[in-house]
């Protein structure tokens, strides 16, 4: 049988589904993500999108590591000409981040999150190796790191910042950005000389 898409079509198509799943999520929750919908609005056949996802909730986990992976390539658009990052553009990108809430736990009801992530595997929710890879290569990427970096509790600050995001209707709306903020510098103080 012939291939209808090459590898490159069919990354074209699935990174198309999900940039307008996405934007459908954060618009209305998790509702709003109509396949129906989406694939009207993407122009590509349902039948299109079951070749690539087996159904919604692989879909939404698909989008979340997209979305990671998309937060993962903007940091390194915050490198300098050495390919370094410094304690301020390393802020900008936490502020860039926090601002952009590429978290698609933030756009769920609490209900929606548990039904997911009991439909999700576990390897990508708490994955330790995962946390110390990231934080080892952010960390790689700064041009001056601390001697000793807090990497752990550093991590635990960015997943806090990230909670926060999807929970700011608990918090103090006045007092929210510049809790945010205060995060963030600790963040750069355990990261950076």
């Amino acid at each position: 049988m012939p291939k209808i898409f090459t590898d490159e079509n069919r990354d074209e198509i699935r990174k198309k589904l999900l940039d307008k799943g996405f934007k459908m999520l954060k618009k209305g929750g998790l509702s709003a993500v109509n396949i129906d919908k989406l694939t009207e609005e993407t122009y590509i056949a349902k039948g299109t999108f079951y070749n690539l996802f087996e159904n919604k909730s692989e879909f939404m986990y698909h989008m979340m590591i997209h979305e990671r992976n998309r937060a993962k390539e903007k940091l390194l658009s915050y490198l300098n000409d050495s390919g370094k990052l410094t304690k301020d553009s390393l802020r900008d990108y936490l502020k860039w981040l926090s601002a952009e809430n590429p978290n698609v736990f933030a756009f769920l009801t609490d209900a929606e999150k548990k039904r997911l992530i009991a439909s999700w595997s576990d390897k990508y929710i708490e994955d330790k190796s995962n946390d110390s890879k990231t934080m080892h290569m952010l960390i790689s990427l700064l041009e001056s790191p601390a001697t000793e970096p807090d990497w752990k509790l550093a991590c635990n600050y960015m997943k806090l910042i990230a909670i926060s995001l999807a929970t700011k209707k608990v918090f103090i709306k006045e007092n929210y950005n510049v809790m945010v903020d205060s995060l963030i510098e600790q963040i750069l103080n355990m990261l950076c000389s």
